[in-house]
């Protein structure tokens, strides 16, 4: 199917579903150039599944310090998002600041999420099939930072990192659409889901 890139900047502002089953977060190292020296910076990005298999980017944001968390929660809610089922992210600040969409458990991975005991057989395939699509992801996203190597201006790597998450995230549509009996969190569509991630550039 067609997929035209937007805008990078608009494309970080795009409306959201307002539920998801699974939201996960993840965190890249990006290098930026100031001056003589190359500064490290970290960017947080979150994936959300949709009760039907399907998923989707929902942003990613430099981590500017303490007041991050609250921002993107804000950022969040601003674009539509409203309630999810369950949440994975390694950051406690962020775990705290996601509480206002009321997710029935709040972990720092996925594992924990299903070794909780809160979900039934049908979550925890969930869990391991959005481990496995946010593993992809990460990889994915590392692998495109690193062989751009240093970016001249934060402005430069802002503009790059939303192109890419734009990128994977038409993968990830164009696979589910590309399924014909799509199978909510089944072994098959999971493989298919993860492979088409891994494999976009």
């Amino acid at each position: 199917m067609r997929y035209i890139l937007r805008d990078p900047t608009a494309w970080f502002g795009d409306a959201l579903c307002c539920r998801y089953l699974v939201v996960q977060f993840g965190r890249l190292r990006v290098r930026v150039r100031q001056g003589n020296v190359t500064a490290t910076s970290h960017w947080l990005w979150a994936l959300g599944l949709f009760k039907d298999g399907s998923f989707h980017v929902l942003g990613a944001w430099r981590d500017d310090g303490p007041a991050s968390p609250q921002k993107i929660a804000a950022d969040l809610h601003d674009r539509g998002l409203e309630r999810i089922r369950a949440l994975a992210a390694d950051d406690k600040a962020l775990r705290g600041a996601m509480a206002r969409f009321r997710p029935r458990r709040r972990r720092a991975t996925l594992a924990g999420l299903a070794a909780s005991g809160a979900f039934g057989p049908r979550m925890r395939r969930a869990f391991a099939w959005a481990e496995a699509a946010g593993a992809a992801m990460q990889g994915r996203m590392a692998g495109v930072v690193k062989r751009h190597g240093p970016f001249a201006s934060d402005a430069a790597a802002t503009d790059f990192i939303a192109q890419a998450f734009q990128r994977a995230d038409r993968d990830l549509l164009a696979d589910w659409w590309d399924r014909s009996r799509p199978a909510r969190f089944g072994e098959v569509a999971a493989a298919a889901a993860v492979a088409a991630l891994a494999q976009g550039a």
